[in-house]
């Protein structure tokens, strides 16, 4: 019996998108230099290879992905959105702005040059700036503009064009935007990892090496008191000396009210709670640990704290006092979905997901000081996120005329308004709409993979006729739209905003929605400082590119 693999795969389209996730994260595992290719380049790698070979997957496909992503991006940085906003934002928008419109000049420039047929233009300006959501908005404008009888070129040959060039620019872009903001420092000629310290400092971050990857392993032990030397020291400078917290004190044979000043006494036992680290250091002052269950017998859980209280917004770490004053260990603090590193003086802002640690009173105690505990944090509020997804799109069917031309957020800009819209509010009232972050995170990256799954395989359908012809001028004017947007935003940024090099760099990744990049420039400043500037200005890029690419598709469709 023979098995034709092409063949099966031709009539199994579910099959195909399935291997099509595994080709792609083979493929994003390759190690170009020290950093990997990444899923979503790998998956336009395998779409344009599998689309070549003829095979498709279900219609619809990336629709529903591209649904997902959006929606999920805009409402995992809807806290975030708003509190950027405020204090700094006109900086993050204006980088995000000039990124977006210094890409859309040279995309137009380019097109009336080179004359590129229907469709080339929007694809080349979303692949060159790696932005789904601007090939997603071009798409969806072409469909409404073929469907008002706008347009006499058939809509598939519009949409192979946007497709086509989006997944050829898009590896261009991406690869491109990574070997640039690693080489600007040397060409620069400035160290990026003492700019990102210098950043911290401004930002009151102390970033000492190692920080934010303390081992955060933590236990409960309980000790008689043998050492003489230890006899007259207080509780406050037991906690001190270990960097752990007395939760139960018992003398004689039973428990006794305690505070900071209490003096320790031969036979007193204490329970202890802090990180396994310190074991050692805790045995040799004490000497005894001992099985007292009456010490013993205290409910430690791990809770998940949205920050919304907005009298704590504003303060550092250390001003919350998270150890200090309620015996809690703070493992996580992740801001619009980027996890950055745990710092004394980081400063907390509204919408923070903090992950703590710690007695059950002492949490509640705090939890109710500075925000909400998440209590079933595997749970999905669908409703809410379904709903939401449902009213962006409504919200991107409404549009505005102005003379012969149709403005409207479009389905994108729909989906990206809602989402930043309930994220925020989830952040001020976080008693709906809860979406935990592993969730959050397989609703974008699966999202994201199933979208660039459609279009790199319709893409695979005419690359080879497409490389045979606009091809090489298309990936020449990529090189140039993918550059000089960063290279213009950083000069901006630096020169006329005054912006720290490393943060402006993390900003500058953003401007043109390049993840990966922003990975680069964080590991080789060996800080999170990149990771901030780039959490303020992605939102905003997205947003301007989806309205972009939609524009520009229309103008070139009159």
């Amino acid at each position: 019996m023979s098995l034709d693999l092409l063949d099966l795969l031709k009539g199994h389209p579910e099959l195909v998108l399935f291997l099509l996730l595994t080709v792609a994260y083979l493929i994003g595992n390759i190690k170009i230099g020290s950093f990997d290719i990444g899923a979503p380049p790998g998956m336009l790698i395998a779409g344009l290879i599998f689309g070549h070979l003829g095979l498709r997957i279900f219609p619809g496909v990336e629709t529903i992905g591209l649904f997902l992503f959006l929606y999920a991006v805009a409402f995992q940085a809807g806290p975030a959105f708003f509190s950027v906003v405020l204090p700094e934002g006109n900086k993050y928008v204006s980088l995000a702005l000039i990124a977006t419109v210094t890409g859309f000049a040279l995309t137009w420039i380019c097109a009336v040059i080179f004359k590129f047929e229907l469709g080339v233009a929007p694809g080349l300006l979303a692949g060159s700036l790696t932005s789904p959501a601007g090939v997603a908005a071009a798409l969806e404008a072409a469909r409404d503009k073929f469907a008002s009888g706008g347009t006499n070129i058939p809509l598939e040959t519009i949409s192979s064009n946007i497709s086509v060039t989006y997944a050829l620019t898009y590896l261009v872009g991406d690869v491109l935007v990574i070997l640039l903001a690693r080489s600007l420092p040397g060409w620069l000629r400035f160290n990026l990892k003492t700019q990102a310290q210098l950043a911290a400092q401004e930002k009151h971050i102390t970033e000492e090496e190692g920080a934010g990857k303390r081992n955060w392993a933590l236990t409960l032990r309980a000790y008689q008191l043998q050492n003489p030397d230890m006899v007259g020291k207080t509780v406050a400078d037991i906690e001190e000396m270990t960097e752990c917290s007395i939760l139960r004190y018992k003398r004689g044979y039973g428990l006794i009210d305690f505070n900071p000043e209490t003096n320790l006494q031969i036979g007193d036992r204490l329970a202890i709670w802090g990180m396994v680290e310190q074991q050692d250091l805790i045995d040799r002052i004490f000497g005894t640990e001992v099985a007292d269950v009456e010490l013993l017998g205290q409910k430690i859980v791990n809770a998940e704290v949205t920050i919304t209280n907005p009298k704590v917004a504003g303060q550092t770490l250390e001003q919350l006092g998270i150890t200090t004053n309620y015996a809690c260990y703070l493992s996580r603090l992740s801001r619009a979905g980027v996890s950055l590193a745990i710092n004394p003086a980081l400063v907390i802002e509204r919408g923070d997901l903090l992950t703590i640690s710690g007695p059950q009173s002492r949490l509640d105690k705090l939890s109710d000081n500075i925000g909400y505990v998440e209590r079933d944090v595997h749970s999905t509020d669908l409703v809410t996120f379904a709903s939401g997804v449902v009213m962006g799109f409504l919200i991107g069917q409404i549009q505005i005329k102005i003379g012969d031309i149709s403005i409207g957020l479009g389905t994108a800009g729909g989906l990206l308004f809602v989402g930043i819209l309930l994220g925020y509010l989830r952040s001020i009232h976080p008693t709906f709409g809860r979406v935990p972050p592993a969730t959050l995170w397989i609703f974008k990256q699966l999202g994201l993979l199933f979208f660039l799954a459609g279009v790199g395989v319709e893409a695979g359908h005419g690359v080879a006729q497409a490389m045979s012809s606009l091809g090489p001028i298309v990936l020449l004017c990529s090189v140039v739209i993918s550059t000089l947007p960063v290279l213009v935003s950083y000069w901006y940024g630096r020169y006329f905003l005054k912006m720290n090099p490393a943060l402006l760099l993390g900003a500058v990744t953003g401007a043109v929605t390049c993840t990966p990049a922003m990975a680069a420039v964080s590991a080789d400043a060996e800080s999170s400082i990149p990771t901030i500037g780039y959490a303020g200005t992605y939102a905003f890029s997205t947003i301007f590119m989806a309205i972009a690419c939609n524009l520009i598709t229309g103008i070139y469709l009159q």
